[in-house]
């Protein structure tokens, strides 16, 4: 194990810095767009945020890493948009995860956004936990029946600019 940064480890670093002075990405992206494995990215990408060059912030399970604090309210209010404009549209007074994932998936919008930071094909736990992530920061505590968390849309805690 090398006791210093590497020439590779500082290559990654440049490269993950100028992939992300366009905007935000998921660990995943950076794994596609550079080539690199899970651990290679992570690491590099973990260097990066204890250094204070990016910072990072989870959407459920998924990790989203960004250059500044402007590219990050810039995601949070596209994404919280988004989501507001689907609910509205379809003029709902409750929402939960699984059915506004149903609603992305016929507004090709909104599944252009969201499928850039979760997999939206097949109704797995880790879109579901990224839209339930979503829907809390948007109108605050869910209320729970049974199992199902449900969301009161009336409640707007953050309203998108």
């Amino acid at each position: 194990m090398p006791l210093g940064e590497t020439e590779k480890i500082k290559e990654r670093k440049q490269a993950i810095l100028k992939l992300l002075a366009d905007g935000c990405k998921t660990t995943a992206h950076v794994m596609r767009a550079l080539d690199l494995t899970h651990t290679e990215a992570f690491y590099t990408l973990k260097t990066l945020a204890s250094e204070g060059h990016i910072k990072m912030t989870m959407f459920g399970r998924t990790s989203i890493w960004c250059l500044n604090d402007e590219h990050y309210e810039n995601l949070i209010n596209t994404l919280l948009r988004e989501i507001q404009r689907v609910v509205e549209i379809h003029n709902l007074k409750y929402v939960y995860p699984s059915r506004l994932y149903k609603l992305i998936l016929k507004d090709p919008r909104a599944y252009k956004l969201i499928s850039q930071y979760v997999t939206v094909i097949g109704n797995n736990s880790q879109t579901r936990r990224f839209l339930n992530h979503l829907l809390n920061m948007l109108y605050g505590p869910p209320y729970y029946i049974g199992e199902k968390v449900v969301y009161a849309t009336d409640r707007v805690q953050k309203p998108a600019a």
